[in-house]
């Protein structure tokens, strides 16, 4: 992915999930953000050159023995861009299946990835379905309570270096129709404060309705999304359901 706030690999790779939703988020345990997606996180796996299942060295095949055929190639979906940029955020996405995991995946990305109130406030008055009442307010109330989790005052800016920021890197969905589905959305959320940098995994779920002015996000439940949790690119992930997307031209 080109952007970088939602490159794969970037920020030490994934960084949505809310990206920081909450930077002190461990194993089993939430991190809290807007209320407009719910998220559940657990510490980033570190890459290895095989899944973690299997031995580091495999036996030769047999002369003779059958093989499991390769799995198709499976293409990423296209992301595509809104049509209009505000406040530094792309809406108006196209009415369209990669019109909506893109509204999503910039919604998201943009909510877990501010420590800011007032910030966090904007974008979700600017993504917010016009029936999500109470939705600017709720978006400030996770940007304080991150900041709460990082030690820091719940005003004022943040120490210079102190950041989060969550990435989208793999998708799925849920309950699709016409005018409205959900984006479940595997992220990896990094929180840089003054003792370090850490990665954390996570899943969130991005309701969207189909509106006059695009993609809007709409109230969304947290229903078992731990069970989805998997190391990006892996079998596991594939297995749970999880899909390649990019924005490259």
């Amino acid at each position: 992915m080109t952007r970088p706030k939602v490159a794969a690999g970037a920020a030490a790779l994934l960084a949505v999930v809310a990206a920081a939703l909450a930077a002190t988020a461990v194993a089993g345990r939430a991190p809290a953000g807007p209320v407009s997606h719910q998220s559940v996180a657990r510490p980033a796996a570190q890459p290895t050159t095989q899944p973690a299942t299997q031995p580091a060295t495999q036996p030769a095949t047999q002369p003779g023995a059958a093989t499991a055929p390769a799995p198709p190639a499976v293409h990423p979906l296209r992301l595509v861009a809104g049509s209009r940029l505000v406040n530094g955020m792309y809406t108006w996405y196209p009415h369209s299946v990669a019109g909506a995991v893109s509204a999503a995946v910039e919604f998201v990305t943009e909510l877990g990835s501010t420590l800011a109130p007032d910030r966090a406030a904007t974008i979700a008055r600017l993504a917010a379905d016009l029936s999500y009442r109470g939705s600017a307010q709720a978006a400030a109330l996770g940007a304080v309570g991150t900041r709460r989790r990082l030690g820091l005052p719940a005003a004022g800016p943040p120490p210079a270096g102190t950041a989060v920021l969550l990435v989208p890197v793999m998708y799925q969905l849920r309950d699709v129709t016409a005018g409205r589905l959900t984006v479940l959305l595997l992220f990896d959320y990094t929180e840089t404060i003054p003792s370090g940098i850490r990665e954390h995994l996570g899943v969130t779920a991005a309701r969207v309705n189909w509106t006059p002015a695009g993609w809007r996000l709409l109230p969304s439940a947290n229903t078992g999304l731990s069970a989805l949790l998997a190391t990006p690119g892996t079998a596991d992930a594939t297995a749970k359901g999880w899909e390649a997307m990019t924005d490259a031209m």
